[in-house]
């Protein structure tokens, strides 16, 4: 048995890992729950977190909580513990405010988000301001930001009057719509690469997919149901979410916005999806912080520069009582 091991090709050892890491990911998955407190003392006022971790569970959320030493109540993303899931950022705010009312019944509000969870963050604001609550800030840490331009959200309104109003819209239209943006989206994220850089991440990402399909055949009979399962419902679910964020274009804010942003995606190329200065454009009281790495490494590697950020923001507000 050693033997074999030591003999394996990189390919070999390289899937074994990854069998691993997939197992490894259900588990935290499977242990998040959907709203988590941490440092909450008697009177706070701590930060909402929408961490939106779908992937792992917001296992990143703990350490964070720690080092910034500040109250905080996290809320997963939706999809984690049910398949109740639309592919509509506004519905997930909606969905989401009963829950910020069962922790915090009355404002000053101080909500923050990642990724997917910074776009339901800046909508729950909104939503929150059309209740008139208070909302004291928005932390937007490396949100999608193409949904603030303005060429994209002009493409959004043309395709946008070829469905029904958003109010009438089925789920399957509202997905339809997202999955038309995403192309637009795909297409804004290459902005600012040179037709070389263009040309050798099309040849990149062939090759991947290629390489994907050849390993989904290979151990397709070796895998077992509940592994095929897993793989179903997580491709799934960030099919719901593509759509979801590719087809939000947010409205126009008062509330004070920071965003938290590297301008690479998760593989580290210099990306037009997560410029957060667009932000701006929307936000009438605006903040931006340049962030060291890329997409997934601000939450790791660069985690003492992000936490030191928020401990910053936050001492700039004093919390107010409810």
């Amino acid at each position: 048995m050693n033997e074999k091991v030591e003999n394996e090709n990189p390919d070999e050892k390289r899937a074994r890992r990854l069998e691993k890491l997939r197992h490894w990911r259900k588990a935290c998955a499977d242990e998040s729950l959907e709203l988590k407190s941490y440092n909450l003392e008697p009177g706070c006022n701590p930060l909402l977190l929408f961490h939106g971790d779908f992937d792992m569970g917001g296992v990143y959320v703990r350490k964070l909580a720690n080092d910034c030493a500040h109250p905080l109540i996290a809320f997963a993303p939706h999809g984690m513990n049910d398949d109740n899931v639309k592919p509509s950022i506004e519905w997930m705010a909606r969905e989401r405010l009963a829950d910020i009312f069962a922790v915090r019944s009355n404002g000053p509000y101080r909500l923050a988000g990642y990724c997917n969870g910074a776009l339901v963050a800046y909508e729950c604001a909104r939503l929150l301001q059309e209740r008139g609550c208070t909302v004291e800030f928005v932390i937007m840490i490396e949100p999608s930001s193409l949904n603030a331009r303005p060429g994209y959200r002009l493409i959004h309104r043309a395709l946008s009057s070829f469905f029904p109003p958003p109010a009438e819209r089925s789920d399957k239209a509202q997905e339809r719509l997202g999955v038309i943006m995403r192309k637009v989206w795909n297409a804004g994220r290459v902005a600012h690469l040179s037709p070389a850089e263009i040309a050798a991440l099309a040849r990149s990402m062939k090759e991947r997919r290629l390489k994907e399909r050849q390993r989904l055949a290979e151990d397709l009979q070796s895998r077992s149901s509940s592994e095929k399962q897993l793989q179903e419902r997580y491709a799934g679910l960030i099919h719901v979410y593509t759509a979801a964020l590719a087809s939000y274009v947010p409205q126009p804010s008062t509330v004070p916005v920071v965003v938290l942003s590297t301008g690479r995606d998760g593989q580290g190329r210099q990306c037009g999806l997560y410029d957060g200065k667009q932000w701006g454009r929307l936000a009438r009281n605006f903040r931006h912080i340049q962030m060291p790495g890329h997409h997934s490494t601000c939450l790791s590697v660069h985690a003492g520069e992000l936490v030191a950020n928020l401990r910053s923001i936050l001492a700039a507000h004093p919390a107010q009582s409810a």
